[in-house]
């Protein structure tokens, strides 16, 4: 069945509250899903084809000879649809003709509130290992495994505070043979398990990452580098590569100390990596280590020019996204829908939440303009809280010279951006989030340059 036709067939059969649920905490949407809306060409500046040639992938789909390492940043403002885009780029790019695709969700797996580099490091092993032995039975020598294995052993039994494992680490008998090798996909399991649930195991196998990381990285390059022979011989990739999400949701500190100092330990892995990142990271000279690749940016949805006038073929774009999960009979007229769009900013995540809040408002089984006005009104309250007068008269001057970004440039407006009160879009101007012009203290603040 088509995807458009399997859309409007479950539309017809959804109640407003199914409408409703598809919008609480939404997950980002894999391959295949019919809520998925092709978003590139809103997007202007942006095409997932640019990742792909990063990555020496030509117009038809082959790699040729992928570089031995290679470090791309994946950013754009938090819930632009990142994630989303990401999974489809992980199906496109994880095919025998392409790379063999490993990817770590840090919310889902680990705690993205307190991250380092070495937690990351320890789930990129554990899920190395268990893709290759549980999905796709490949095998590995031991001679390939043994250095990560006396690693292991070597520096978690001399922890004290590891002692719980030391029955299953003492089992890494180095006479294993291959295909019993699953005692350190388990070992490695409960680490990073605990890595994301126990402070003290995770501050130990931090302290212990840290003081021996170059026999780590030695251990690691090693098991990557026999792992794709494997999969070349099985005809499952040309080589490994590494997309990393949620390390874009970390708190501004952390995230200067993820990919500003610590960043370098990632390149002496001899292999291919795409991170998320955060947008803020961006606008602030010589955080970003020189070894990376240029950073590949996720734009808003360009719904409106630098003159603030609606771009209607964009807008549709939205409009679309909006009907696939609130169909259009839940609405009085498809002006509502558009008004929704139009404050959202191109924003996608808070296009979803003034639906949701709009379907609150609704009376029984109809959003209409009043409901959504109502749900503008409660959404922008919430930007309230973070936003002063100093703040209003900055933004409303980069309103009124939206070619000149760079003369705002400064860590107030990295904060502005960072909490979505600025948006940032395609061939770089920026504009005040719709939600903020509504507040009286934007407009106060236009007023007063009359």
């Amino acid at each position: 069945m088509h995807t458009d036709t399997k859309v409007a067939h479950e539309n017809k059969e959804i109640t407003i509250w199914d409408a409703k649920n598809r919008l609480i905490s939404p997950d980002p949407l894999r391959p295949g899903d019919p809520l998925f809306v092709e978003t590139a060409l809103a997007r202007e500046s942006f095409s997932l084809r640019r990742l792909y040639r990063e990555l020496n992938i030509d117009n038809q789909g082959i790699a040729h000879t992928p570089p031995r390492k290679q470090y791309i940043l994946f950013t754009g403002h938090r819930g632009c649809g990142k994630s989303t885009e990401l999974f489809q780029a992980t199906a496109y790019l994880h095919h025998p003709d392409r790379y063999y695709v490993i990817h770590l969700d840090c919310l889902e797996q680990l705690d993205s509130n307190n991250l380092q580099y070495a937690d990351v490091l320890w789930a990129l092993v554990a899920r190395l290992l268990e893709q290759l032995e549980r999905e796709h039975s490949v095998v590995v020598g031991q001679n390939v495994l043994a250095p990560l294995e006396n690693w292991c052993k070597e520096r978690l039994e001399a922890s004290p505070l590891l002692e719980r494992y030391a029955d299953e680490i003492k089992q890494l008998d180095p006479r294993i043979q291959p295909e019993e090798h699953s005692w350190l996909v388990r070992v490695l399991g409960k680490l990073t398990s605990n890595i994301k649930t126990g402070a003290t195991y995770r501050d130990e196998l931090r302290l212990a990452v840290r003081n021996n990381y170059s026999e780590f990285v030695a251990a690691f390059n090693l098991l990557i580098l026999g792992s794709e022979e494997k999969l070349q011989e099985a005809g499952k990739g040309q080589r490994i590569l590494f997309t990393v999400d949620g390390t874009d949701r970390l708190p501004r500190e952390d995230a200067a100390q993820f990919f500003g100092e610590d960043i370098q330990l990632l390149t002496r892995i001899k292999s291919l990596f795409v991170c998320c990142a955060p947008l803020h990271l961006f606008h602030q000279d010589k955080i970003l280590h020189t070894g990376l690749s240029e950073p590949v940016r996720l734009p808003l949805l360009k719904i409106r020019d630098r003159d603030g006038e609606d771009v209607l073929e964009n807008m549709a774009v939205m409009r679309e996204m909006a009907l696939r999960r609130v169909p259009e009979q839940f609405f009085d007229e498809l002006g509502t829908v558009d008004y929704l769009v139009r404050y959202s900013g191109g924003h996608p995540r808070d296009l979803l939440r003034l639906l949701n809040v709009a379907i609150s408002y609704a009376d029984e089984d109809c959003i209409d303009r009043d409901a959504a006005e109502k749900a503008v009104k409660q959404v922008a309250n919430e930007y309230r809280r973070f936003i002063n007068d100093s703040d209003y008269s900055r933004l409303v001057q980069i309103d009124l010279h939206p070619d000149a970004p760079d003369d705002f440039t400064d860590e107030k407006s990295h904060e502005l951006l960072d909490n979505l009160a600025l948006l940032e879009y395609g061939n770089y101007f920026w504009k005040s989030h719709p939600l903020i012009t509504s507040l009286p203290g934007y407009e106060k603040a236009f007023q007063m340059t009359r």
